[in-house]
């Protein structure tokens, strides 16, 4: 399978008009990220072995920039650089240091007969070399000698500097340990789109992956679970496990290597040891740094967030400043990251030694809301604030700051904290507002462990519903932002969080090519940003990533089927393929597609059920697989509802489109999609009360025969969900006064567990209806512990309904 889907990217990049042979190359500037100022030229730079390389005297860095690149062009095209003291008419490379310019800002020229790279400091000669390498063949990312590749550059005048001075990524390597090699892979791939920053998450309640010697039971007890989860986690309860042992850490030693071969890269690693939740871990390993230490702790074998923290104690407090001695000394970052989030406080309320601390500390619940967040924050959120910036004050003494997660603004902000803002962006918003320096890593746009292709035919993952092109419209500092956000927002981060990346192909396959998204961003200003363009540029990053070994998700070469419906207007079937310039061939039948099938030219109305299946053609060649959507067109598509309660999940609408809120009129239970088995992202929620039945109302605008009620529900017991257990049916002429048409009492075969999708529907005579009413019943109740994990509610519970799509004939 692995080489079946390498020779398919292959087979498609063939199509690219970079990969076609030609007598004369076209000159094409395919730089991810864009550079702020780039001016075509005409003409091309042949390399060959006459060619030469000058290099700055008494600038030992900047040669070992320049060695890297003779080397790699040595081994890629055989091409042997020879070094000289200056160009003397001759071709050549030449690399020039000038004062004054930004630290990671640089110049490159481009002539027939001349390249010179300029820059003050050796990070923008290291990114001027990472825009050369970008306008070589891809092959130069290889390790394999390609005489047949085009070694020549593009004519061009490039002047360029980054608009944010942090571009990362984290990894998340607690959930699921990731081998030392693909560590080393992965900051190549940062550095290939000039990220600066490597976010390595390493301490979690899942697994302590950082050798500490003076605490060896870390890894010798908490880098090791016992079983993993099996499924998605709220598919099953009780929740099924593999029964295999999963471990793993990194040793000083290799922690050392991967932080010098970042640094060769100008790529900072920054460290996260959580703290004072996600501890499980930890206190597998030593329960005294717990509450209550006659406990019996266990690295977790499964996800989520648990109750036992860290206890703010003396034991504690020694405990991490022993931790971080060690990773200041294996870390040179100026920042360590703290952590901060998901810490539930039921511990400490219930310890009689918190409570005193609390007492001592003067620390009281807040009777009016703060001045930072708007939130009346309690004893013991100020409690982890006393927690976080005691831990502050101690790395501050280490000549460290530090980087938490948007929590550590609850209860009060440490003085010289750097907030990590990823509960959407107002974290961030309210931490600049307040003079602190913000990352932005919100995740509706930049959590990588999102979906982001259509979840029915996606690897199981978190839930969500980021594309590339979502991922791509996010601008972390909007033009009308006030200017202390502007001046303390520093930079942009993705987050891949591993529950559900067992290997290092899925990680590729969540990361990338969203990653180039977020570095476009973080990289280019906003104004010199352009979809269309960006597209362009990616097909050739694609054949960089088939040549470095990683395995994309490549939905780009697919057809994305959206709907969308204007104010009193029919609902539309959009299909886009984001392959520049593709053409699109549908079928609505069920049958296959092909170059001979409808063309795709402007969005049409679903008029009736279809069996969509619809791909993506250049120049006649299939590029991706085909895309498969039956949409059911009927009397209620694309009209706008009111239901009797709010909406918790509220289906995909705000994802129609790919843009985050870009379209309010397509609503989740009326858009021609029915939910699934795979995901929740299609479905709307409802959390019932008993003895309230859901009303869902629809204003059909005139009067209008209807006979045949057709809806989904969902079953899936661990996430507190029934089938509906029956449905009714109402009509009116004026919204007012409603007859009852239909009843029905709906029952369904399922099992103990699992996750299902069931279609009901309900027929009578026909009927004329200018208001339609549909109740639908919840199924039952639910019992607390028994079929879902065990919480402080109720011990039996209406079952919630999650409907997805309700139609009408």
């Amino acid at each position: 399978m692995k080489k079946s889907i390498s020779l398919l990217l292959l087979s498609l990049l063939m199509i690219a008009p970079s990969c076609q042979k030609t007598k004369e190359a076209v000159n094409e500037y395919n730089i991810v990220p864009k550079p702020n100022q780039i001016l075509p030229q005409e003409g091309r730079f042949e390399l060959n072995s006459k060619v030469s390389l000058v290099i700055p005297a008494n600038a030992p860095e900047v040669k070992g920039i320049a060695d890297s690149l003779a080397e790699r062009l040595k081994q890629t095209a055989g091409i042997s650089l020879k070094e000289a003291e200056s160009a003397d008419g001759k071709s050549a490379i030449c690399f020039v240091v000038q004062e004054g310019m930004p630290k990671e800002g640089y110049k490159l020229s481009v002539t027939p007969s001349l390249i010179t790279l300029t820059a003050s400091q050796p990070n923008g000669f290291f990114y001027g070399v990472q825009t050369l390498y970008q306008l070589l063949p891809p092959a130069v990312y290889g390790n394999q000698l390609d005489k047949k590749a085009n070694w020549s550059v593009p004519a061009v005048e490039i002047e360029d500097s980054p608009r944010f001075v942090h571009r990362g990524l984290m990894l998340d390597v607690c959930r699921h340990y990731v081998p030392i090699d693909y560590i080393y892979k992965f900051i190549d791939l940062l550095a290939m789109n000039k990220m600066n920053v490597f976010h390595w998450h390493l301490t979690d309640d899942q697994g302590w992956r950082i050798e500490i010697k003076k605490y060896p039971k870390l890894t010798e007890i908490g880098s090791k679970r016992e079983k993993t989860l099996v499924d998605y986690y709220y598919v099953n309860y009780p929740q099924v496990f593999d029964g295999k042992e999963h471990g793993g850490y990194y040793t000083q030693e290799q922690i050392k290597d991967v932080v010098a071969y970042a640094a060769s890269k100008y790529i900072n690693v920054v460290p996260e040891i959580e703290m004072p939740g996600h501890a499980l871990a930890a206190l597998a390993a030593y329960p005294e740094l717990s509450c209550d230490s006659t406990q019996t702790y266990k690295v977790s074998p499964t996800w989520g967030v648990f109750e036992q923290v860290f206890c703010p104690s003396e034991t504690t407090f020694k405990f991490f400043e022993g931790v971080m001695d060690e990773v200041i000394e294996l870390f040179p970052s100026e920042y360590i990251h703290i952590g901060g989030d998901e810490c539930p406080k039921t511990a400490w309320k219930n310890s009689a030694f918190c409570q005193q601390l609390i007492r001592q500390l003067g620390l009281k619940d807040d009777t009016t809301p703060s001045k930072t967040d708007g939130i009346k924050h309690s004893k013991e959120d100020k409690l982890q604030s006393y927690f976080v910036t005691r831990m502050e004050k101690y790395l501050n003494g280490k000549g460290r700051n530090i980087i938490g997660w948007d929590e550590i603004l609850e209860g009060g902000l440490a003085p010289n904290a750097t907030v990590m803002s990823w509960r959407g962006v107002e974290g961030g918003m309210n931490a600049a507002k307040a003079g602190h320096n913000a990352i932005m890593t919100p995740n509706p746009y930049v959590y990588l462990d999102y979906y982001q292709e259509e979840p029915e035919i996606a690897p199981t993952t978190i839930g969500g519903y980021n594309t590339l092109k979502k991922t791509y419209s996010y601008n972390p500092v909007p033009d009308d932002a006030d200017e202390l956000a502007k001046k303390h927002i520093i930079g942009i981060q993705g987050n891949i969080w591993r529950e559900y990346m067992q290997t290092s192909e899925r990680t590729d396959y969540q990361a990338f090519p969203r990653a180039m998204a977020i570095a476009e961003t973080a990289w280019t200003q906003n104004a010199n940003k352009d979809w269309k363009n960006f597209c362009e540029r990616m097909v050739t990053e694609f054949e960089r990533l088939e040549v470095m070994n990683t395995k994309p998700c490549l939905n780009f070469f697919d057809v994305n089927v959206n709907t969308h419906a204007d104010e009193n207007a029919p609902l539309m079937v959009m299909l886009e393929s984001f392959y520049p310039n593709a053409e699109i061939r549908y079928t609505t039948d069920g049958s296959e597609p092909n170059k001979a099938s409808t063309l795709y030219e402007k969005p049409f109305a679903l008029e009736g059920n279809i069996d969509l299946k619809a791909v993506a053609f250049k120049d006649g060649k299939m590029l991706g697989k085909v895309a498969h959507k039956p949409l059911y067109g009927n009397l209620l598509t694309g009209k706008p509802y009111t239901v009797n309660y709010k909406m918790g999940w509220t289906g995909d609408i705000f994802d129609e489109n790919d843009v985050l809120g870009a379209d309010k009129t397509t609503f989740g239970l009326t858009n021609g999609k029915r939910g699934n088995n795979a995901s929740y992202t299609p479905w709307c929620s409802f959390g019932i009360v008993e003895g309230k039945d859901l009303e869902f109302i629809v204003n059909l605008d005139k009067p209008t025969q209807i006979s045949k009620i057709i809806f989904g529900s969902l079953f899936n017991p661990a996430m507190r969900i029934l089938p509906a257990g029956g449905v009714a049916v109402e009509v009116s002429a004026d919204g007012k006064q409603y007859t009852p048409v239909a009843e029905k009492a709906l029952k369904h075969d399922y099992p103990e567990t699992g996750r299902i999708a069931f279609t009901d529907s309900i027929e009578f005579e026909p009927t004329q209806a200018t208001f339609l009413k549909v109740k639908i019943k919840n199924g039952g109740t639910l019992r607390n512990g028994v079929n879902f994990e065990k919480n402080n509610g109720p011990e039996v519970i209406p079952a919630e309904l999650w409907i997805d799509e309700i139609e009408a004939y």
